[in-house]
């Protein structure tokens, strides 16, 4: 179970194990225990890890707690592998440690409660809800919008970082809540555990929480430690939890990771400036190389599944429909509250602590099923989530592949050799000018039709680069370069809908092959305007 000398898991007693599917057996102690108990973990058994994907993947409905604990697990055994190194290498646990005695238990309790937490602020299907949250912070009317803006913004800074944002204002929730709440006053220092798992989330530090981690005898540096093995870009808690959870509940056959070997491999150095580095060494090689053959075609498979993502577009078009629309009153859980109102983080953290309301998935699905019967536009991206797949986006581009391909064509009836850079030149021509191509698609079929574009990556290699992790030289790996060169390329997919009801399901459906073989034209159009 991971126990200490003295019996303890982390700084608390165990309290017993929960049966993982993933992991087996999880332990949790006192402090886990009570948060477990709170309505703010309580509240994440009600939000899916992988928003509507179950609409594609049926059993896809494992929850954003169960990821939660998952990363507890793991990061609760990475944080023991580095208070082991570190009690071997004095010079390593000055660097974590302004008392190297309570180091590993410290450190282990704070990578607990960093990977139990790092979640808490995901809204109702996870991720599908945040480019709505953001419409609804930079272009709904009124001062609430503003509101939710200026509280976003505060929180996590100009990129608007949803979930983030409202971490922060629940974990602080939650710290108040431990003063609170009488259960919690057994656990002692918990409210300082608390706020070091914040710092290691936020990566802030000012004078008084610097305190509060010497408090706990730990430095600066093993907050950055703890953040890297919550979220690395490599090989870190949080992705070797949801690459093996999501490819199991979605029946996809990737994901099998030696979590063991990995965690054998970390390693722990020192910069020229005294700070502690997580890392991994060349014997990680074979499975850092199945971690990132997971995560490629989970992606691929999974993630950016054309329909899973043809979902995510119709919930953020539902809810940017339903802040129109929204009527004061008609749910009495939110009383008189407009849209943004009641998705303010301190308001619905409020909420959430009280009871009152959590906006989880149940609760974004009784507002689809009344705007099903009722409103105008909400109603028609209702029903598109609800019975009525022909009103769903209709896939252009099923796969980026296809739009690869006909670059590749177009490169060599050029004369010119097809590598990855200039591939993702002609795909990234074709984004730029996205308006052009709409305004074409609107004269050539009807004004009434509408172009939807997707575009991101599967493996960021500028992230990497910056990750906090050292590990190896990547050129020790021929397949990791290969994979780093073909990263070079974007995911581009393409996407038609209307909002008109009638519209989309009677003439644009019926015309979709059309459809696409234009589309699919002018692309190549414009690739060949980019390859002179």
């Amino acid at each position: 179970m991971g126990l200490d000398s003295e019996g303890r898991l982390g700084a608390y007693e165990p309290k017993g194990v929960i049966q993982d599917s993933i992991h087996g057996f999880i332990p949790i102690n006192d402090a886990e225990y009570w948060l477990l108990q709170t309505p703010f973990l309580r509240r994440l058994h009600g939000v899916k890890q992988l928003g509507m994907a179950f609409l594609v993947f049926p059993s896809a409905r494992h929850s954003r707690l169960e990821h939660s604990l998952g990363v507890m697990h793991l990061a609760s055994m990475m944080a023991t592998k580095v208070a082991s190194v570190a009690k071997r290498d004095q010079r390593v646990c000055d660097a974590l440690a302004s008392d190297c005695d309570r180091l590993a238990e410290s450190l282990i309790q704070v990578a607990r409660l960093a990977g139990l937490l790092h979640d808490i602020g995901h809204l109702a299907y996870s991720h599908m809800t945040e480019e709505a949250v953001k419409y609804l912070a930079l272009f709904a009317e009124g001062g609430e919008s503003r509101a939710l803006f200026e509280e976003l913004t505060t929180l996590s800074g100009s990129n608007l970082k949803v979930h983030e944002a409202y971490s922060q204002v629940f974990i602080d929730r939650l710290l108040r809540l431990a003063s609170e709440d009488p259960r919690a006053e057994k656990l002692k220092g918990l409210e300082g555990y608390l706020m070091a798992a914040k710092l290691s989330l936020t990566g802030s530090s000012t004078r008084s929480e610097l305190q509060v981690l010497e408090d706990l005898g730990l430095s600066e540096g093993s907050v950055k430690v703890i953040h890297d093995i919550i979220s690395n870009e490599v090989a870190d808690a949080d992705r070797l939890d949801y690459l093996q959870r999501d490819a199991q509940a979605t029946g996809i056959v990737y994901g099998n990771i030696d979590i063991a070997r990995l965690i054998h491999g970390i390693t722990l150095t020192i910069d020229p400036e005294g700070r502690p580095l997580l890392g991994l060494d060349i014997k990680s090689l074979q499975t850092l190389e199945d971690i990132f053959d997971a995560r490629y075609k989970m992606y691929r498979s999974v993630y950016f599944h054309h329909k899973v993502l043809a979902f995510s577009k119709a919930i953020t078009m539902f809810m940017k429909a339903l802040s129109q629309e929204w009527e004061p009153g008609l749910f009495p859980l939110y009383s008189n509250d407009s849209l943004p109102s009641l998705l303010l983080p301190s308001r619905l953290a409020e909420a959430i602590a009280n009871d009152s309301y959590y906006f989880d998935d149940s609760e974004l699905d009784y507002m689809v099923k009344v705007y099903a019967a009722r409103g105008q536009l909400a109603r028609r991206w209702a029903l598109s989530l609800l019975d009525r797949r022909d009103l769903v986006h209709v896939s252009i581009f099923k796969r980026s592949e296809e739009l690869i391909l006909i670059a590749e064509d177009v490169l060599r009836s050029k004369g010119l050799p097809d590598t990855p850079q200039r591939v993702a030149d002609l795909m990234e021509y074709v984004v730029v000018n996205f308006k052009g191509l709409i305004d074409d698609v609107k004269k050539a079929f009807s004004d009434r039709l509408e172009l939807d574009l997707f575009k991101s990556s599967i493996v960021d290699a500028a992230k990497l680069q910056a990750s906090g992790l050292r590990v190896f030289n990547w050129n020790d790996s021929i397949y990791l370069r290969g994979l780093a060169e073909e990263a070079k390329i974007p995911v581009v997919l393409l996407y038609a809908y209307s909002n008109d009801e009638k519209f989309h399901a009677n003439s644009l459906r019926p015309k979709a092959d059309e459809l696409r073989k234009y589309v699919k034209d002018k692309v190549r159009d414009l690739m060949k305007e980019a390859a002179r």
